[in-house]
């Protein structure tokens, strides 16, 4: 099954509307799915369950390939309509939907396999990657949000998401939010 989600989302995700956005791309999905793959190996989540997080990774942002604001509800669409041509039970559609919608902005997930797929998303404010991808968010806030703002409105704005944001799994409590931090640290002296 992940081979074929990997396949019909690959495909999806290097549409010509997913393409031109600097940061929610193919690469994007496959950091995330990547991240899943660490964080349930760490956490010794079963094969089901880390199966479906996998899937969940992968549809995540397809969403992107219909709409830019509103698109975790095009993905849960789109996973839901894929996973239902494959005769998935509907059980683990729901799952899958659940972890999906508890992506959106402000994060709110409801269980271990959501808390997992979040910290996944999000998982670059922990490392020095946050830096590149941020200037990819803001070039992609630019352009697709008409968001234009100063070389220290921009400090600011990510100082405040990376203050006031928290892991939701043990993993990322234990294990990113220390990144986090030195990364907090890190705006900081930009400032």
């Amino acid at each position: 099954m992940i081979d074929r989600v990997e396949k019909y989302c690959t495909n999806l995700l290097s549409s010509p509307e997913i393409i031109r956005l600097p940061f929610h791309n193919l690469i994007h999905t496959q950091e995330v799915v990547q991240n899943v793959k660490n964080i349930t190996t760490a956490l010794n989540i079963n094969d089901e369950n880390r199966e479906r997080l996998i899937i969940a990774a992968w549809f995540h942002d397809t969403g992107f390939t219909k709409t830019y604001k509103g698109h975790e509800d095009e993905s849960k669409q789109i996973a839901t309509k894929f996973l239902r041509e494959e005769q998935l039970d509907e059980q683990p559609i729901q799952i899958i939907y659940n972890c999906i919608e508890a992506t959106k902005m402000p994060q709110s997930p409801t269980t271990q396999l959501a808390e997992i797929l979040c910290d996944a998303d999000i998982f670059n404010i922990s490392n020095l990657r946050f830096f590149y991808h941020k200037l990819l968010m803001r070039r992609e806030w630019e352009v697709f949000c008409d968001m234009k703002v100063t070389d220290k409105e921009w400090h600011v704005l990510n100082l405040e998401f990376l203050q006031n944001f928290h892991f939701w799994s043990s993993y990322g409590i234990n294990f990113l939010e220390a990144g986090k931090q030195e990364n907090v640290e890190r705006v900081k002296g930009i400032l």
